[in-house]
């Protein structure tokens, strides 16, 4: 009897702790069955379907793959312009701001002059939500630049978030600023965790200045970081907006979309005549991109660097 009671109390407290642990997963599960599965299907199936005006929805093979293919190599349509745009901005950090994020990591690093500065002023957007940054910027330079520069030059200032060949350029200045903040934290503290003995015998050996130690010592100790950040970037470009939502809701000219942007405006807009068309096209770069993603990232290890 006693053991009987002890193998009782035993099974309530397990199916007390099932419970309990199911009371926290259940939520986040069907917010995920939900919000990924669901719609992610949902999305496949859309790409071939058409809706007709009175809602219906028709089977209609990959039409929509060569609308979305016509829309985005028509030159000056909108969708070219997107895609132009995701390239340059992605192309853009790549090949300039990795780099000077690099460089200023290893300022922090170092703990040159000026790098306390520059830790404040690259961590306000990491202490500050996005949204509130995003939309001080855009006060500043729509209301406050302007005011300034005509107030101490006695000459209008244009918004530059507003004047047509300048929004771009704006818009990627506000880009390259905001992702200074993570890539500095992270690879300052990939730096960071280089064996000190290393950098030492490194120096006996001859390298003691500042180039050769950053190309021969602290770039192949932090290329796994490098490498998750060029995957990571390369994976999701196309689908990037940035902070265009918050500039311009939906209602951006042209020169500033991106792809990113382009999907968000059509659900803005409730564009459904155009969803399945969009749909096709996410669909067709995930296809695209998914292998050229891994394809980058076997390369990236197999031509790296040795330990």
């Amino acid at each position: 009897e006693v053991q009987a009671g002890a193998a009782k109390r035993k099974s309530r407290k397990r199916w007390k702790d099932i419970g309990f642990v199911w009371s926290i997963l259940i939520y986040p599960l069907i917010l995920f069955l939900i919000f990924y599965v669901y719609v992610n299907i949902n999305s496949f199936v859309m790409a071939f379907q058409k809706q007709n005006l009175d809602g219906t929805k028709i089977f209609v093979g990959f039409d929509n793959f060569k609308q979305f293919l016509s829309d985005m190599s028509a030159e000056g349509g909108l969708l070219n312009i997107s895609f132009r745009n995701s390239v340059k901005m992605y192309l853009l950090n790549l090949l300039i701001c990795m780099p000077l994020y690099i460089i200023f990591s290893y300022f922090l690093f170092k703990n040159f002059i000026g790098s306390k500065v520059i830790r404040v002023v690259v961590m306000i957007p990491q202490v500050v939500s996005g949204m509130v940054i995003a939309l001080l910027f855009k006060k500043i330079v729509s209301d406050a630049l302007p005011g300034l520069m005509e107030s101490l030059f006695g000459r209008e200032f244009p918004d530059l978030l507003s004047t047509p060949g300048k929004r771009f350029g704006t818009v990627l200045f506000y880009g390259i600023w905001i992702s200074f903040s993570t890539s500095l934290i992270v690879y300052s503290n990939a730096m960071g965790e280089i064996n000190e003995e290393v950098i030492e015998s490194a120096h006996i050996d001859g390298i003691d200045t500042m180039f050769p130690e950053l190309w021969h010592i602290i770039l192949p100790s932090i290329y796994p970081t490098l490498t998750t950040f060029i995957v990571v970037g390369f994976a999701g470009f196309l689908a990037d907006a940035g902070a265009l939502v918050t500039f311009y809701a939906a209602d951006g000219e042209a020169e500033v979309y991106t792809l990113g942007y382009y999907f968000q405006v059509q659900i803005l807009r409730n564009n459904t005549g155009n969803f399945n068309v969009v749909a096709a096209g996410g669909l067709m770069m995930s296809l695209v991109i998914a292998p050229l993603t891994f394809l980058l990232k076997y390369c990236m290890e197999k031509f790296g660097p040795g330990e």
